[in-house]
């Protein structure tokens, strides 16, 4: 019984941010986008085109060009996927009727742009944090994964290079780069709220002075490390190297104390996205 109450709270939680993420997304569209004659990618760049030519509310548009990508994704995805996606799209069609009519703050093309991306991208970020979806080229660009083994990320850029082609030759050039500004925004500002509060580094140490290295990190930074077993190619010697991973704020103390402790050490330091486990996010609570 726990474990079902467990699944329905956290499937009630998926629900509510992505109806969270629906409404600020539509918020953004309505009061940056339409108020300066901005445009979008994908699906809801097809809603404002039509929009801006005819007239015809960008949320009834949004679902209409919905409904044949939700059907042909029914029958090649599955329906597993389709039914968050279906209650995404349906969500956000709603959103963009009932933020419909709001006026911008500025007429300053350059803001909207980058409070736009900004909001719109917080609001997109929620929606996939849940592992929820808008539909749109989501589905389209699924189905080219899948059946012409093209990555999702790629296949997404060339169905939203393809209408801000439109774009560009229907309302001109400014309005073209002023997107482009929104979009660019609009991807970081989904990465962040997606990998920005969980980034870590992670940092690999090849050092003769292992042992010291070892408890001095333990003791300084409080988090946990591994020794793994290495050999070095042109001395053909054995050695140990240490892997741990720290918090982005920890970083300069690691670099500290490998200088400290062993001047010649060889250290790499990269990025981690999401960390679970022990002293970070509980595994659990995905």
């Amino acid at each position: 019984m726990i474990k079902i109450s467990n699944k329905f709270i956290k499937l009630g939680k998926d629900y509510l941010f992505m109806t969270l993420g629906c409404f600020i997304y539509a918020f953004a569209v309505n009061y940056f986008y339409v108020s300066n004659h901005l445009a979008e990618g994908g699906v809801t760049g097809i809603a404002l085109i039509i929009y801006y030519l005819f007239k015809t509310p960008v949320g009834i548009t949004y679902f209409v060009v919905n409904i044949p990508l939700l059907i042909l994704g029914w029958k090649m995805l599955g329906k597993d996927f389709i039914i968050k996606t279906l209650y995404g799209t349906v969500m956000m069609s709603v959103a963009l009727g009932l933020t419909e009519g709001m006026n911008g703050a500025t007429s300053d093309t350059i803001l909207a742009s980058l409070y736009g991306g900004f909001i719109g991208g917080i609001g997109l970020g929620l929606i996939f944090l849940c592992g929820g979806s808008t539909g749109g080229t989501d589905i389209v660009a699924r189905i080219m994964s899948k059946y012409r083994g093209i990555p999702v990320g790629k296949a997404m850029l060339i169905l939203d290079v393809i209408v801000l082609s439109a774009v560009a030759f229907l309302f001109g050039k400014e309005v073209f780069m002023y997107t482009l500004i929104a979009a660019v925004v609009l991807t970081k500002t989904i990465d962040f709220v997606q990998e920005g509060m969980d980034k870590a580094k992670a940092v690999t140490i090849i050092s003769k002075k292992s042992d010291l290295l070892k408890e001095e990190l333990m003791k300084e930074t409080e988090r946990g490390v591994t020794i793994l077993n290495g050999m070095g190619a042109y001395t053909d010697s054995n050695l140990d190297i240490i892997y741990c991973v720290v918090s982005k704020y920890q970083i300069i103390k690691v670099k500290r104390i490998v200088k400290e402790i062993d001047p010649h050490a060889f250290l790499t330091i990269t990025d981690v996205s999401e960390v679970l486990g022990e002293g970070f996010k509980n595994i659990k609570d995905e």
